[in-house]
């Protein structure tokens, strides 16, 4: 089997953040966890540039607690559905202008209601992230 895919997250509940990273394994591997806008802006950008010297201020994700020679750099991030607008864009740029090939996803409130969830159900999140994340893959191995 392969590698699982290395993916970063920023949202704003880290039992949820834990739960999907569970149920994103063995094809993705949340590496990566931020939890509030100032840490997404600083690390994000960096990680996914390739500065295995980020290291997630979370302790959430695969790369806490590892040396850097084995963390990931994320190919994806996910954006929680509790995130603003205007929040996701300021981390997109961020991220958009160190690593313009990381791949962004956002989920909002309404696809997770849409898909039969009462509220932040992580085995709903993480079906629709995988979905989201297999068309990523494909639309990325079409390009390469």
């Amino acid at each position: 089997m392969a590698a699982p895919i290395p993916v970063a997250s920023f949202g704003n509940n880290s039992k949820v953040a834990q739960d999907i990273r569970a149920r994103l394994l063995p094809e993705y591997d949340l590496a990566h966890i931020c939890l509030d806008l100032e840490t997404a802006q600083a690390e994000l950008p960096l990680i996914c540039a390739g500065n295995l010297e980020t290291e997630p201020s979370s302790g959430l994700g695969s790369n806490a607690g590892v040396p850097a020679t084995e963390r990931k750099v994320p190919r994806a991030i996910i954006f929680g559905g509790g995130i603003p607008t205007d929040e996701i864009q300021r981390v997109h740029d961020a991220v958009q202008a160190k690593a313009p090939e990381v791949k962004q996803i956002h989920l909002t409130r309404q696809d997770i209601l849409d898909a039969g969830a009462t509220g932040p159900d992580p085995e709903v999140i993480g079906r629709l992230l995988r979905q989201k994340l297999a068309e990523l893959v494909d639309q990325s191995d079409s390009d390469s």
